[in-house]
């Protein structure tokens, strides 16, 4: 658990603010904890907002000082009042390479509209094997701080 001396004075840098509608709780704890599995470093509402602690002041810290913030998108985010004030601040960030700041993870059939449209997502929708989705948000958040999504076999000649 981050608290706030941590959040303000740690050693080393939060790899991803997970930005989410609380009634998204169960896929963003599932996400964080992949995440933390793997060793990155993330904040979470549920885990690391404890009693006494500044909400916007976590939330603003959160998205300003991590290397990218992860939106859960569902119906719920999508009417989400601080998740938009979330995801938006995090494009402004980045606003030339807003896939740099802002990863998106989409856990329900809903239809991205808008500015998150324009941002490719990790599409858990329908995927029911827990080690397929841990797979493929590993894969896909390790391509998005590389920059880069080389496979790692060759395509073979044409």
């Amino acid at each position: 658990m981050v608290t706030d001396g941590e959040l303000l004075g740690r050693t080393r840098d939060l790899d991803f603010f997970i930005s989410y509608s609380p009634a998204d709780e169960q896929w963003a704890s599932w996400i964080a904890w992949t995440l933390e599995e793997a060793g990155y470093r993330t904040v979470i509402q549920a885990w690391d907002f404890v009693a006494g602690t500044n909400f916007i002041d976590f939330m603003d810290r959160g998205v300003s000082e991590s290397v990218a913030v992860i939106a859960v998108l569902s119906g719920h985010y999508g009417r989400s009042t601080y998740g938009r004030m979330e995801w938006q601040a995090a494009l402004r960030a980045e606003p030339e390479q807003p896939e740099r700041k802002l990863l998106t993870v989409r856990v329900e059939d809903i239809p991205i509209e808008g500015l998150l449209a324009t941002i490719t997502y990790v599409d858990l929708v329908g995927v029911t094997d827990p080690a397929t989705a841990r797979s493929m948000l590993l894969t896909r958040v390790g391509q998005a701080v590389e920059g880069h999504a080389r496979p790692g076999h060759s395509p073979g000649y044409p």
